[in-house]
């Protein structure tokens, strides 16, 4: 199995969780970060899994919203909202285990304090909507 380890920069999450479903309540700063990374692209079905390719990087946007691209394909992002948010991530080491080249909904994602590296809890990601930028 690999873990994957994610530092996040605190500035970047500021908004609390949202039950999966829900509009997450966003900052100013954090919808105008999410409408960036959105424009010029439409949504697509919501996926069970994503491809080891498709989780190279990943952006947090909120406690509520996770993006993951490919290095290699920028026309498709997936859009992650973890089911109850993920509360304190911008304080956060997110790290998961895979126990294949899939991302799935469901899998854990743990949360280590960054600064004592005690564990702090976990969330769930839920499903990976993608995002494909429109043809040009």
């Amino acid at each position: 199995m690999k873990k994957l380890m994610f530092a996040i920069p605190a500035a970047m999450l500021l908004a609390a969780p949202a039950i999966s479903g829900e509009k997450p309540e966003l900052t100013e700063k954090q919808q105008v970060k999410l409408d960036q990374r959105l424009e010029g692209r439409t949504a697509g079905e919501p996926r069970s899994c994503i491809n080891g390719n498709d989780q190279r990087n990943m952006t947090v946007v909120s406690d509520d919203i996770l993006i993951f691209a490919s290095r290699r394909n920028a026309r498709t992002i997936y859009v992650n909202k973890p089911y109850g948010g993920c509360r304190n991530a911008d304080r956060s080491i997110l790290s998961y285990d895979r126990p294949t080249s899939s991302l799935c909904k469901g899998e854990a994602i743990t949360l280590t304090d960054s600064a004592s590296r005690m564990p702090m809890g976990s969330c769930a990601f839920g499903e990976f909507v993608p995002y494909t930028r429109d043809a040009s």
